[in-house]
């Protein structure tokens, strides 16, 4: 926001440089970003009269004038025709240089030569357009500098205003501050108001309708106006805050807004429909057209101004077009105004405004909050400008309704407790000093329980950002500044942190699979709709979002492979034919009964598609022992020592059905081992899937082969995972191997067959392989024939041949009673 540094100076009278004020502000944690000198372009121009004016003797369209200063007369050829003798004018002599950096010389113009430039306002950087030179007021001293002889010689302080600080957002506000801080006087301004007129309740009526959040409402009646351009003062200020200049009564209430930081609003009186204004919420269907010329459609929620018929303004955010002030360029021009002041909620204001898609220097106050007790104060300050400077009679009083009157919060504050955080000395007459300066109320209190002394400090109704004890030693902290708190390390005993077991697992994991050729990939957790389906819809709708970014992420994702599955069809659009890629990230899923937070749940996905890197053949397709290989890695990997085998996918869950190929797929599951023995057969945990794509998915992800995904659960893993690696010494003694070929039932899974055998004598068996699987001719219809290879061996000794025929043979009968296994060769008759 800019700030003038002239109009400061209005109310603190010693203020410092415009450069020392930054510097402070900056200090206090108010930035000042940028000091520019106003109209700093303008160099050498000063103030003239023109003494006469003669038709160019060579050009029917210029003039020659001569044109005197306090010192000396000048020949000047000009193309304007508002100017006549008498007239006092902006002259730039040669040397002199306006925006932009053009400067004036002596130069010939249809051959008389000219002794500088009269200039406009355009040309001044004054206006943006304008239709002639610049006429200054007849009793303007000659020959002095154009910026003092306008008023131009100020500075500019561009500051950003944090949002809990709307009390600065003012140049009442911000001159405030710098008294506080710089130890300068702070002088308020006399508002007086000549309010002759009959009283303001047979103008008007207004009333607060129950409900509407408006803490207070606020208007006068100023009669027989003339609505025309502004004073220059208003405009030139206006302009130099960055506002526009509209007309007269407009421009007043800016005028007010940039100095009181309170929003107002004209209204045209005769344009009110039976006199009268209500303060409501807006009825479900209402409509207005505001001045933008737009029309708006209103809620329920929205509060509006209106008057017997139908809203007149957006509370807080823009007025409508068929109640505003006109100069009676289109239609009647106004004559009678309404003027409003009013404390309006912040929250709504910022809501309305926002679903409306409007904004407003209003609208920007009073999201922040503005003084509810300086809402008729700024009132009385635009009706007696109004008076002064668009005529007309101010009907005697002001409507000020206040439903409920605003309570200053009363602050204890300890300053024992406010050096102890700050770290600096805080003296007691010091502080009451500053607290004073800033607005507050303050008077001693009796001391804390340790003797400290206490004061008690009032917040002012524009601070809105002061409300406890440490708010006020951060203001002792601003006013003190931030660069006399000493840098000093806290003395505090530090302990070493421990990593949580998810954090661990995570680490062993990203270090396993980045090993083995994976990268990592990072999703969003909120999908679209169509990508959510793709997982069957496990956990129901899912859960969605309640205001997403948009449908394309609206619901919190239940599976992460489609995600993967999305990351690989981004890669083939680049050409990338290879991937191998995982992401470990929680999903969620509809929480029970009574719970209205959902349940999360963290996962280890993987995805693998292309060839198999071999260094010394050729590359082949990957299939479905690739992605089984990586399981098992993995497993092993984070210590989960007898991962309990895979069974078929169908049945178990699922929302995988639709992302796996019903024919290579499978469940994982594992599961503790017990103390003193094995898990039995057919136990453990549901924990995951892997295997192949299904074909539909497939297509739907445009894909030219099988992709291979897995998906594990995360706390399932780290329930059986261990840390700790396990040393089996050296074997001392040999082995000896024994193969068994057997034919069996298909249905007969392979994990039930391995942990069979192996709870036969866990002492002597040390290994199991199986080595070939055959289903074909001489093998009856469903069944299959398998051989493994046993290797037996002792820690203690070298094994007899007795020894392992003896539980070699117990293999073999196990396989024929507990699965009716038909052996083929490998025992003795």
């Amino acid at each position: 926001m800019l700030f003038s540094y002239k109009w400061l100076k209005e109310y603190v009278k010693d203020l410092p440089s415009p450069k020392v004020a930054a510097d402070r502000l900056t200090m206090s944690g108010t930035e000042v970003e940028a000091v520019s000198e106003a109209c700093g372009g303008i160099k050498g121009v000063v103030t003239a009269e023109i003494v006469s004016r003669e038709r160019h003797p060579n050009a029917d369209r210029l003039s020659l004038c001569e044109v005197k200063t306090d010192k000396d007369v000048f020949s000047i050829v000009c193309g304007a025709t508002n100017m006549k003798a008498g007239d006092r004018v902006a002259l730039a002599l040669p040397g002199a240089e306006l925006p932009g950096g053009f400067k004036i010389k002596k130069s010939k113009i249809r051959g008389v030569e000219s002794g500088g430039m009269m200039c406009s306002e355009k040309e001044l950087g004054l206006r943006e357009t304008s239709e002639g030179i610049l006429i200054l007021p007849n009793d303007t001293p000659l020959g002095v500098d154009l910026r003092e002889a306008m008023g131009l010689d100020d500075a500019m302080l561009e500051v950003s205003i944090t949002p809990n600080r709307a009390d600065l957002l003012s140049i009442k506000g911000l001159a405030r501050e710098l008294a506080a801080l710089t130890g300068a006087a702070f002088t308020e301004k006399e508002i007086k108001v000549a309010d002759a007129g009959a009283p303001v309740e047979k103008s008007i009526s207004v009333s607060i309708e129950p409900g509407a959040p408006c803490g207070r409402y606020a208007v006068r009646v100023i009669e027989g106006v003339k609505i025309g351009p502004s004073q220059e003062f208003i405009r030139l200020r206006l302009e130099a805050a960055g506002i526009r200049s509209i007309n007269n009564a407009v421009d007043i209430t800016n005028y007010v807004l940039l100095e009181l930081g309170q929003p107002l609003h004209a209204f045209d009186l005769d344009k009110i429909s039976n006199r009268r204004i209500i303060v409501r919420l807006a009825k479900d269907g209402e409509q207005i057209e505001t001045i933008d010329n737009k029309t708006r459609q209103l809620s329920s929620d929205m509060l509006v101004i209106a008057d017997g018929v139908s809203p007149v303004a957006v509370a807080g955010v823009m007025g409508g077009k068929g109640s505003g002030v006109s100069d009676g360029t289109v239609g009647v021009g106004t004559t009678n105004i309404l003027l409003e002041s009013a404390f309006f909620d912040p929250s709504t204001v910022r809501r309305q405004s926002r679903r409306l898609g409007l904004s407003s220097d209003s609208s920007y106050r009073f999201e922040r909050g503005v003084d509810i007790d300086g809402v008729v104060r700024a009132l009385d300050m635009a009706a007696a400008m109004m008076k002064d400077y668009c005529g007309g009679t101010v009907a005697k009083g002001a409507i000020d309704l206040y439903p409920q009157r605003f309570e200053n919060p009363v602050i204890q504050f300890r300053l024992k407790r406010a050096a102890g955080l700050l770290g600096i000395s805080i003296e007691k007459d010091w502080a009451v000093k500053m607290f004073k300066a800033l607005g507050m109320a303050v008077k001693e209190s009796s001391s804390d329980t340790q003797g400290s002394p206490r004061l008690e400090v009032t917040a002012p109704s524009y601070r809105f950002d002061i409300r406890n004890e440490t708010d006020l030693i951060e203001e002792a902290a601003r006013l003190a500044g931030y660069d006399r708190i000493p840098a000093a390390m806290p003395v505090v005993s530090m302990t070493g942190g421990s990593l949580g077991r998810r954090t661990l697992i995570r680490k062993k994991i990203n270090s396993i699979l980045t090993g083995i050729g994976f990268s990592e990939v990072v999703n969003y957790s909120f999908v679209s709709p169509a990508l959510f389906a793709l997982a069957g819809g496990q956990g129901g709708d899912g859960v969605r979002l309640i205001n997403p970014l948009s449908e394309e992420q609206s619901v919190m994702r239940a599976v992460l492979l489609p995600s993967l599955l999305a990351n690989l069809q981004q890669n083939l659009f680049q050409k990338n034919e290879e991937a191998r890629i995982f992401e470990f990230a929680p999903v969620f899923l509809p929480g029970g009964k009574g719970s209205e937070l959902p349940l999360e749940n963290w996962k280890i996905s993987g995805l693998m598609y292309g060839r198999r890197v071999q260094w010394n053949g050729p590359k082949e397709p990957l299939d479905f022992y690739d992605v089984k290989g990586v399981v098992e890695t993995l497993l092993e990997g984070i210590g989960v020592e007898s991962p309990h085998g895979a069974e078929p996918l169908q049945g178990l869950d699922s929302g995988y059905a639709h992302l796996f190929h019903p024919g290579k797929s499978a469940a994982v599951k594992i599961g503790r081992t017990p103390s003193g023995g094995r898990t039995p057969s057919g136990g453990g945990k549901h924990c995951g899937v892997f295997g192949e794509t299904h074909p539909d998915m497939a297509a739907r992800f445009d894909l030219k082969g099988p992709a291979f995904l897995f998906e594990l659960d995360v706390d399932a893993l780290i329930d059986v995972s261990s840390g700790i690696k396990k040393y089996t010494p050296l074997a001392k003694f040999p082995e000896s191997s024994r193969d068994i070929a057997f034919i069996v039932n298909v249905a007969t899974p392979y994990g039930e067959i391995l942990n069979a055998i192996l709870d036969l004598d866990t002492k002597l068996i040390e290994n199991v392989e199986l080595f070939d699987v055959y289903c074909g001719d001489k093998i009856p219809k469903g069944m299959r024939s398998m051989a493994i290879r046993i290797r037996y061996r002792s820690l203690e000794g070298t094994l007899t041949q007795e020894e392992v025929e003896d539980v070699h043979a117990k293999a073999g009968k196990t396989l024929a009673e507990k699965f009716n296994a038909v052996i083929r060769s490998g025992l003795n008759p």
